[in-house]
Formats: C-alpha cells, sequence, structure tokens
C-alpha cells in the first residue's frame, strides 16, 4: 500500500521505493528492468482476466473498499507479486 502511496508517480520510482524499503539499497538497473518487466506482464495477467486482482491483492474475492487513491485493483495485484518477490528474495531473508 505504502508503495502506491509514497512510491512516487510512476512506476519505476515505485518500484525504486519499494526496492529500498525491503533491501535497504537502490537497485541497478537489471535489478529496476527485471522488476518493471514483471509488474508490466502482471498488469496485463490480471487486465486480460486469467486471475481475480482482488483475490490476488486481498484474499477475498470482492474489490476492496479501501483502495489507495487513483489506483485500480489490476494495479493493486501486480504491485502485490511484485512486493511478494521482493520480500522472497535471500537478500532479504535472514538466515541463521
Amino acid at each position: 500500500r505504502s508503495t502506491l502511496e509514497q512510491g512516487g508517480d510512476t512506476d519505476e520510482k515505485r518500484i525504486t521505493y519499494a526496492f529500498r524499503r525491503v533491501l535497504s539499497r537502490q537497485p541497478n538497473a537489471r535489478e529496476t528492468q527485471t522488476l518493471l518487466s514483471l509488474l508490466d506482464r502482471e498488469k496485463k495477467h490480471y487486465a486480460d482476466g486469467y486471475a481475480n486482482p482482488s483475490e490476488a491483492a486481498t484474499g477475498k474475492n470482492q474489490t476492496p473498499t479501501t483502495l489507495p487513491s487513483n489506483t485500480t485493483p489490476t494495479q493493486w495485484a501486480a504491485y502485490t507479486v511484485v512486493s511478494r518477490v521482493l520480500l522472497n528474495l535471500d537478500e532479504a531473508i535472514t538466515k541463521e
């Protein structure tokens, strides 16, 4: 949610914001491009109806009533996927 509300007004700024929040460093150009490509694929995936974006973003099969302003369920779902990828990177997981 904070990525969409506070991350900036472009996908690239939002990806950078999310990346920095999770990994505490700037993404390099390749990492940014990879995540932007994933985001674009996911937006298309949800927009084409292959999956329910509301269910992907919230776990419920209904349109959320508290979407960030100027955000569609499709965007929210796509950013949810990107966030999950970032949080599951080895660099983000503390191992003992």
